[in-house]
């Protein structure tokens, strides 16, 4: 394939291109429609041992650890929902992201941390309900919008015990957050979460909106 030097040889001043030179430029490039593969997008995939939860010194099997490139703006439903051939444990999103679709990880078995990029407006219904994930952290940074129902519905994650819902969250869905474990959630103080799932044991902090100053 000619590299993009190459192309611009072709259309210089005074030059008169011809059909192949057409067709090279052209093929040079994805349209919209064609669909993409992972290796042509150039995603980051490695494999990390999965050890025994009872016995530390017993391997079980391969976890898969993704990175996500830059200008990735939707993942799609179901993409990387579980399989045999496609467990994985940690997921590195670009900041590129605008939506993640429904179902896209899930009855996954991500662990640790977790973070969503702000650019990531939102995040459909059971985005990453799962029963194998075991979160520690769960980041939202602001500028998420819309967090649709059970899409962090995690009864597993046994060690995610706080959460911090930007003031950018305009709506959150049924069992949105039914994370059993959650002690204490700080929430813009206008966000309705009646029905998100959060345990009523859980301590809610409602976060004032900054005022702004009348000059």
């Amino acid at each position: 394939m000619k590299t993009k030097e190459e192309l611009k040889l072709y259309f210089e001043n005074g030059d008169i291109p011809r059909q192949e030179d057409f067709w090279a430029w052209q093929d040079s490039y994805w349209h919209k429609d064609e669909k993409l593969d992972k290796t042509a997008l150039g995603l980051t995939s490695y494999n990390e041992l999965t050890y025994s939860p009872t016995d530390n010194t017993e391997i079980i099997g391969l976890d898969s650890v993704i990175i996500f490139p830059e200008g990735i703006k939707v993942i799609g439903g179901f993409q990387f929902s579980l399989t045999l051939q496609n467990r994985i444990s940690k997921i590195k999103f670009p900041n590129s992201l605008e939506r993640i679709r429904s179902r896209a990880f899930q009855i996954q078995h991500i662990k640790g941390s977790l973070k969503i990029p702000g650019n990531c407006k939102v995040i459909e219904s059971f985005a990453f309900n799962s029963v194998n994930t075991h979160l520690s952290e769960l980041i939202l940074e602001n500028g998420i919008e819309t967090i649709e129902e059970s899409a962090f519905q995690l009864p597993s994650s046994f060690d995610l015990t706080s959460l911090d819902i930007p003031d950018s969250v305009k709506f959150v869905g049924k069992n949105a957050f039914a994370i059993p474990s959650l002690k204490s959630v700080i929430i813009p103080e206008d966000l309705d979460i009646s029905n998100a799932g959060i345990p009523g044991t859980a301590i809610i902090i409602a976060r004032a909106k900054e005022s702004i100053p009348i000059p």
